[in-house]
């Protein structure tokens, strides 16, 4: 090598060492990590959608109840004893925000013979708070009853579902 090439290579080296030897720009922090455990959710029935007892006409009508329990009987029907909206109770974290659906809007009530007749369903209540760590909602409906619909004790089921926010 050549003194020239041998200058430059130590100068090289010079800067690489002190490159090396540079104080640091880097810098370290801390973050936090948390989770809240939430209680799981029961949804108990108090109470069914029960349309009462009703005396059907030649022709087709509805029989609606709301959600107070309030029931508008359709016209040419009889309707007789007390209607009720159903009724869920909801258990779970205290303060936590649940929305609340129907997994459907309609119902089938059947007899058990063959003979039917169908409910559509609704609930005002999309979300619910839990104060105390309890809630509580409404489902009404409105039962299409059909032209001479047959005699017969008519039951069926729907579900609901209530999950955190």
């Amino acid at each position: 090598m050549t003194f020239f090439s041998t200058k430059r290579l130590g100068a090289f080296g010079a800067v690489l060492t002190l490159l090396a030897v540079s104080p640091s720009y880097a810098s370290t922090g801390n973050g936090d990590a948390s989770v809240k455990i939430l209680r799981a959710i029961t949804v108990t029935k108090s109470a069914d959608l029960y349309f009462g007892k009703i005396l059907p006409s030649a022709s087709a009508a509805t029989v609606a109840v709301a959600e107070s329990g309030a029931r508008t009987c359709g016209a040419g029907l009889g309707c007789y004893d007390t209607a009720s909206s159903g009724a869920f109770h909801v258990v779970g974290t205290n303060g936590e925000v649940v929305s609340v659906s129907l997994d459907s809007t309609t119902a089938t009530l059947s007899d058990g013979a063959s003979h039917a007749m169908t409910v559509d369903l609704g609930t005002s209540t999309s979300s619910l708070t839990l104060a105390g760590g309890a809630g509580d909602f409404s489902v009404a409906g409105t039962l299409n009853v059909g032209a001479n619909q047959v005699d017969g004790t008519y039951t069926g089921q729907y579900s609901v579902s209530v999950n955190y926010q």
